[in-house]
């Protein structure tokens, strides 16, 4: 990726500074509505109306897919509280298990840890 930046960044760069070196005479920029009027390259004028440009579509881009970085948030948030549950209820399953083993002293009937290797392999595959 980092190589591809460089194929696109170094010719623009070069166009850059070839438009720059070749546009050095001044312009008057008037800035309405303000009385100004301001004296630049024109290379600056060009390069500048280039970067206030970009800015905006940066923006623009950056409330269009603010919506999106929210509903990931949510979903992420979600997420972990979805393993902490879960996370939570192995515990259970575990103290609740030995319990039944430790209380009576006997091995649990064989329906019983069927039904606990049930439950377990239910929960450790996510309910599918």
């Amino acid at each position: 990726m980092r190589f591809v930046y460089w194929i696109i960044a170094v010719p623009v760069l070069a166009f850059a500074g070839a438009f720059a070196a070749a546009n050095p005479e001044p312009v008057a920029l008037r800035l309405w509505p303000f009385p100004y009027e301001l004296q630049t390259p024109v290379y600056a004028a060009v390069l500048g109306a280039f970067l206030f440009g970009f800015l905006i579509a940066a923006l623009w881009f950056w409330f269009a897919v603010l919506p999106v970085r929210l509903e990931r948030r949510r979903l992420a948030r979600h997420e972990r509280e979805l393993e902490n549950e879960t996370r939570h209820l192995r515990q259970e399953l575990a103290a609740a298990a030995h319990e039944r083993t430790a209380g009576n002293g006997t091995a649990p009937s064989p329906d019983t840890a069927a039904r606990d290797a049930g439950a377990r392999r239910l929960i450790a595959t996510g309910g599918d």
